[in-house]
């Protein structure tokens, strides 16, 4: 078997697992036609496609947090006090 078959039944067998409301979206970011879609798929699927978890992320480390979907025009681009005392203390 090939490696595209191979992507291609993987791919056909992780979509039973996600809520309807999401499969269009993760098969455009498998396709490669989205980074935007890539992202909202990855965040849906670590927190179990919960858009008030992934607004809520608590995942500081993530290299998405600060790109992630759903947050309030608030938390768009802003770094926890945490994080920001880390970058002081790493410079």
């Amino acid at each position: 078997m090939t490696c595209r078959n191979n992507r291609k039944e993987k791919i056909t067998k992780h979509v039973t697992h996600i809520p309807r409301v999401y499969v269009n979206n993760y098969l455009k970011a498998t396709r490669g036609k989205s980074l935007k879609a890539a992202v909202q798929a990855m965040c849906l699927e670590c927190t179990g496609y919960q858009k008030l978890e992934v607004r809520d992320c608590t995942a500081l480390a993530c290299p998405l947090y600060a790109v992630r979907p759903y947050q309030t025009p608030r938390q768009r681009h802003t770094v926890p006090n945490e994080s920001k005392e880390v970058t002081k203390q790493s410079a």
